[in-house]
């Protein structure tokens, strides 16, 4: 009975063992999963493919997958760099055992971690010339299983809309543990801002913008490497010595390093002129891929009008752009008789103020028509009143603080001494269309504002002399023209008494 009972012991602890041990016989293993940016939106995808594979008949242990990929692999490693020794199928491999990449009998490295591919300019031209053999879908949600008989190189591509990803590389040890890859993708989509105060213009006003966009991931072994951002005005021209470039970690970080003219991109002589562009394709540095690129510049807007608007045309290498347009607005002027409103008056003269300091130059002190003192300095030509007693002003900046004065009064009419702050333009939501051009994909942003709203003046009309209740000036007159009539008279009449 004693031996049962030993018996059914060591059982039970057999089946415990096993039982404990199902969870790890169960547990997900020679799995890829793939995380990075844009990978969560719809109709993102990845695909893997095996590149390097087992083969414990050679003396390295691996093996290409096939003879095309061999070709393919090294010959872009070989041109990466132009190492001075040209490298066979073993001798890559070798490099990838020494990269750590692979295991071999000194070195047990489990898995490539995420970047490693770009540790080594070789690997990364390599892995971008045999993207074709990624044929096998990967799930985005929850990895890929791989054959537990498929330890090796494994490449791994990504894809998402408006994104760009460079090729990745997985390895899937002797274990097979699992291996976590993160895709590195730039977004490609260039964003151009204007400065809230340069959402309305007129002629002569500078604006200031902004362009970020990530710093674009390019294969080593392309050629030519090519990123350029570009701008082109209408209506405006850009101001000189204005332009800034800085990279920054991500959109939201507050600080960043600046890059230098000629070092980290070249810029071309756009100072009074229509078109800017900032280029890196010479001074590419992969190290900043991902990182965010802000160029910050000024714009000086030319006669603009609201048909006529200021319009930049900013786009990318990447085949994104934006458009941004901004206008300026108009208001009216309307002279009416006080007592008669309904009385439109012609030839009434007036004169436009942009807000100014006191002391600034040509400033003038204006009295509003609550009382308030305020500065202006004059814009443009005497307005006057047409023979509907209206005038209009165009190409205003929405944004600004105007004071309209009456300088001359019609015939008939007093002078109105007050001035009038012109109020009223609000903007519009900014409304966003797209379109194609020249095979770059466009957002087009336009500011609008209502016009200013139209400012009534009323002047009074001048009255003739009252009556003091004499009796005039006639009576006199004739009461003189008698007198010297009589005068004459009597002259005459004693000249002929003489003469007797």
């Amino acid at each position: 009975m004693k031996k049962m009972r030993k018996i059914f012991a060591v059982l039970l602890t057999l089946a415990m063992v096993l039982g404990m041990s199902m969870t790890s016989f169960a547990a997900d293993k020679n799995t890829i999963t793939i995380s990075g940016k844009g990978l969560d939106a719809e109709g993102a995808g990845a695909s893997y493919g095996q590149i390097i594979k087992e083969n414990r008949k050679s003396t390295l242990g691996w093996q290409f997958a096939s003879d095309d990929i061999a070709n393919k692999f090294v010959e872009a490693w070989n041109k990466a760099n132009k190492p001075e020794t040209t490298l066979d199928a073993n001798g890559v491999i070798a490099k990838l055992i020494q990269l750590g990449v692979l295991e071999s009998d000194a070195n047990e490295n489990k898995n490539v971690e995420a970047g490693t591919i770009n540790a080594s300019t070789n690997l990364s031209a390599a892995l971008a010339a045999v993207t074709s053999a990624a044929t096998n879908n990967l799930d985005l949600a929850n990895g890929a299983d791989v054959s537990t008989t498929g330890k090796g190189l494994y490449i791994v591509t990504a894809h998402s809309n408006g994104y760009t990803y460079l090729p990745m590389a997985a390895y899937m040890n002797t274990n097979g543990d699992n291996v976590a890859v993160v895709a590195k993708g730039a977004k490609d989509q260039l964003n151009k801002k204007v400065a809230e105060s340069g959402q309305s213009v007129a002629p002569g006003d500078e604006v200031n913008y902004t362009i970020d966009e990530e710093y674009l991931y390019i294969a080593p072994n392309a050629n030519p490497k090519t990123f350029t951002i570009t701008d082109t005005l209408t209506n405006g021209k850009f101001k000189e010595n204005s332009v800034k470039v800085v990279l920054k970690d991500s959109i939201n970080a507050t600080t960043g390093k600046e890059l230098v003219a000629d070092t980290d991109y070249k810029i071309n002589t756009y100072a009074n002129g229509t078109d800017l562009t900032v280029d890196f394709s010479n001074h590419y540095n992969s190290a900043y891929a991902g990182k965010i690129v802000v160029i910050t510049y000024t714009a000086i807007a030319g006669e603009v009008t609201t048909a006529a608007p200021l319009t930049n045309n900013a786009h990318s290498s990447n085949g994104t752009g934006k458009i941004v347009e901004v206008k300026p607005v108009s208001f009216k002027v309307i002279k009416v008789n006080k007592d008669n409103t309904n009385e439109k008056l012609p030839d009434a003269e007036f004169q436009l103020y942009k807000k100014a300091n006191e002391g600034d130059a040509n400033a003038v002190s204006l009295t509003l028509d609550n009382k308030t003192t305020v500065y202006g300095i004059p814009v443009g030509n005497v307005i006057k009143t047409d023979a509907n007693g209206e005038a209009s002003v165009n190409n205003l900046d929405a944004q600004a603080t105007y004071y309209v004065k009456e300088t001359k009064a019609p015939n008939g009419y007093s002078l109105n001494d007050f001035a009038y702050q012109l109020r009223g333009a609000d903007v519009q939501s900014a409304g966003t269309i797209t379109k194609t051009e020249d095979n770059v994909t466009y957002t087009i942003q336009t500011y609008t504002y209502t016009n200013f709203t139209d400012i009534t003046v009323k002047d009074s009309k001048l009255s003739a002399l009252p009556s003091t209740g004499g009796i005039g000036t006639t009576i006199f007159t004739i009461a003189g023209c008698v007198i010297m009539i009589a005068a004459a008279g009597l002259f005459f009449a004693s000249r002929k008494k003489t003469n007797k």
